[in-house]
């Protein structure tokens, strides 16, 4: 069986290794074509081009790149066309891989699948009566997606969030400062700014206030900022960084030794979700942006994962210009005053996401093939 795939960013490549070791281990004789990173080629995907060709984020970074990103999704079309694969699986990445499923539907018998579902409740809604035109059924990974899709008729598996069986449910926290070389017995403040530096950038200002009144009124708290890379550290954050601890390239130990997280608004908070942590989740972006996406695109209630997957607020979430240092005190304040029923509720929507089945794809797949 031939099984061509396109994972266009990093957190796409993580689903992608995933799903080819299911269809590696369960369908004989597969081969599998298409674009993917390191962890898929790792598994036998030789990428049609490198995956950072396509990986831009944010609204302006893939509009200065739209010929390039263009032209290349044509490549990989007529490539796909050429190669005719019993079956083409897009890896998130809906507006990239949307095209490509147009094109394979329109123009051959190729079966298409989109694993991760488009996030038409939150923008466009009305995408979701194109879905079965495009799609010959979507992977989803929240529960509550699987009910919208259910409503419109939409062919769905839902195949539940990896992160769910990947994170730790039992954590020793004593262990785990030791190996991060933490004071056992203090409280821990975590903040994760951001994996982008326009995200941080965005931040600084807020965060830095928030160390300053934090470590006043709390001196016996051990901060941590915890960043991907040495580049990350830069402004406000770089120059209070001696008074606090900095940890690259370890945020989940990090998010699991905490008692506390400071979250950017992204994936960083469903990992702090599934580890039961409770958080304030901010998101501040450039003027352009917000307006763009609050007057046109955004229709959801919430911005934090937590809230938009049990679609009410378990946790406080800070937009734009309430994002202060002091408007972050006092929910970090507020919310270690609730802490374990916050847990609690985390506990429980991580149990909601959890699908133990390691043939899941591969089952999915040949239903659609019969």
């Amino acid at each position: 069986m031939k099984i061509a795939v396109c994972a266009g960013e990093k957190s796409g490549d993580a689903l992608g290794y995933e799903l080819l070791q299911d269809l590696k281990q369960n369908i004989d004789s597969v081969n599998f074509i298409g674009v993917g990173g390191s962890q898929m080629e790792s598994l036998g995907l030789k990428s049609f081009f490198p995956i950072k060709e396509i990986s831009y984020m944010g609204l302006i970074d893939p509009l200065m790149n739209i010929k390039k990103i263009l032209r290349r999704r044509q490549d990989f079309i007529e490539f796909l066309k050429d190669e005719n694969p019993d079956i083409f699986i897009g890896i998130d990445s809906p507006s990239f891989n949307s095209g490509i499923c147009k094109a394979l539907r329109n123009d051959t018998d190729i079966k298409t699948v989109q694993y991760v579902c488009p996030q038409f409740w939150a923008w466009r809604y009305g995408r979701v009566k194109k879905f079965n035109d495009l799609y010959n059924s979507i992977f989803s990974l929240f529960p509550f997606e699987s009910i919208l899709l259910e409503k419109h008729s939409v062919n769905y598996t839902y195949v539940g969030h990896p992160l769910a069986k990947n994170l730790p449910t039992k954590i020793n926290k004593e262990d785990l400062k030791k190996d991060l070389d933490f004071p056992i017995e203090k409280k821990i403040i975590a903040i994760l700014p951001g994996s982008r530096k326009s995200e941080i950038k965005h931040h600084d200002k807020a965060l830095v206030e928030f160390i300053e009144i934090y470590k006043k009124e709390n001196p016996e708290t051990l901060i941590v900022l915890a960043l991907n890379k040495e580049s990350d550290l830069q402004g406000g954050l770089k120059e209070i960084s001696k008074e606090i601890e900095v940890v690259f390239n370890n945020t989940q130990n990090v998010l699991a030794a905490c008692d506390l997280a400071i979250v950017a608004s992204g994936t960083a908070t469903l990992e702090a979700a599934i580890l039961s942590k409770p958080m304030v989740v901010i998101y501040k972006s450039n003027f352009f942006s917000n307006f763009i996406l609050s007057n046109f695109f955004l229709k959801s209630e919430f911005i934090a994962l937590p809230n938009i997957l049990s679609q009410e607020k378990i946790v406080f979430e800070l937009r734009q210009n309430q994002v202060t240092g002091k408007e972050i005190y006092d929910k970090s304040v507020l919310t270690l005053k609730n802490k374990k029923n916050i847990s609690d509720r985390l506990t429980s929507l991580r149990k909601s996401l959890l699908v133990q089945d390691s043939s899941k794809f591969s089952r999915a797949i040949q239903e659609i093939l019969s």
